[in-house]
C-alpha cells in the first residue's frame, strides 16, 4: 500500500515553487516526511523587445512549440495582449501534460505526446515528421537545449525560439538543499540543471528519483549509485518511481 511504502520517509524535493504542486501534494497524503526546498526560481527576461518581436509576428508561424508550464503561461500572456483569437489553422504542441492543460484551459487545441512526454516524444509526433516548408517558434526559457530545434530544422523547418525566461539558482537555498540532502532518504530531481546543481556537495549514495533516461545518464556519470528513472515528469509518474522504489526496499 502506499502508506506503507512512503509513510515516515524523509524525501527532499529541490525544484521551483509553483502555486499548485501536485507532486509534493500526493507525497504528503502517503505520510512521507517531505522537505521541500526550491533552489531555482524562474525570472521573465527583462529584454522584451526580442520577446515582442516575435509576439507580432505570431500569424506567420504555421506550428508553435509550447516546452514547460512556465514557457506556456508567460507566452499566453504575451499573446493575450496581442491576439486576442489566436490565428486560425496554426498548431499548438506541448511536450507535457501540464502544458498542454495550461493552453487547453485558455482554449487552445494542443496535441501532446501521449505517452513520452518529454522533447523525444514530443519529435515521435507523426505531425513533427516532414517538416519541409514550415515554419516553427519555440516558446522556452533562455539556454534551454537544442535537441528540438536542430532536429525539426533536419527535418525541413524554419525554427524560431522565442526565449520567455531564465532559471536562477538561488545559492542560499541551494546551500541548504545540500545540508538536508544528508539527513533525508531520497532525493527528486526533475531536471538536469537541477542535478548538476546538488551535485556539487550531494550525497552519492542518496537514491535519487528522475524524470527520463537522459537524466537518469547525467546521474551516473555524476556518481549516483542509485538512479530510478520515472516514466516521465508527470506528477502521477514522478510518485509512482518514488513509491515503487520504497516498495522493494
Amino acid at each position: 500500500m502506499v502508506a506503507n511504502s512512503l509513510a515516515h520517509k524523509r524525501i527532499l524535493v529541490v525544484r521551483p515553487l509553483r502555486a499548485k504542486d501536485t507532486f509534493l501534494a500526493l507525497l504528503e497524503q502517503s505520510g512521507a516526511a517531505v522537505t521541500y526546498t526550491p533552489i531555482m526560481c524562474i525570472e521573465p527576461l527583462s529584454d522584451s523587445q526580442p520577446i515582442l518581436n516575435h509576439i507580432l509576428k505570431f500569424d506567420q508561424f504555421d506550428q508553435a512549440i509550447f516546452i514547460s508550464a512556465n514557457a506556456a503561461e508567460i507566452g499566453l500572456q504575451w499573446l493575450d495582449q496581442y491576439w486576442p483569437m489566436l490565428p486560425v489553422g496554426m498548431e499548438l504542441f506541448a511536450v507535457g501534460q501540464k502544458t498542454a492543460d495550461i493552453l487547453t484551459s485558455y482554449g487552445c487545441r494542443v496535441i501532446c505526446p501521449s505517452q513520452q512526454q518529454n522533447t523525444e516524444g514530443l519529435l515521435a509526433l507523426e505531425q513533427l515528421r516532414n517538416l519541409r516548408g514550415k515554419s516553427t517558434i519555440i516558446f522556452r526559457g533562455g539556454g534551454g537545449r537544442q535537441t528540438l530545434g536542430d532536429t525539426l530544422e533536419s527535418r525541413g523547418a524554419t525554427v524560431t525560439y522565442c526565449e520567455l525566461y531564465r532559471r536562477v539558482i538561488e545559492p542560499e537555498r541551494l546551500a541548504l538543499a545540500q545540508s538536508q540532502a544528508g539527513e533525508v532518504d531520497c532525493l527528486v530531481i526533475h531536471s538536469g540543471e537541477l542535478l548538476r546543481a546538488m551535485a556539487d556537495s550531494a550525497n552519492l549514495t542518496l537514491p535519487v528519483v528522475v524524470p527520463s533516461e537522459r537524466v537518469a545518464h547525467m546521474a551516473r556519470q555524476l556518481g549516483y549509485a542509485t538512479v530510478v528513472v520515472a516514466e516521465n515528469a508527470l506528477p502521477e509518474k514522478m510518485y509512482s518511481a518514488t513509491m515503487e522504489y520504497f516498495n522493494t526496499r
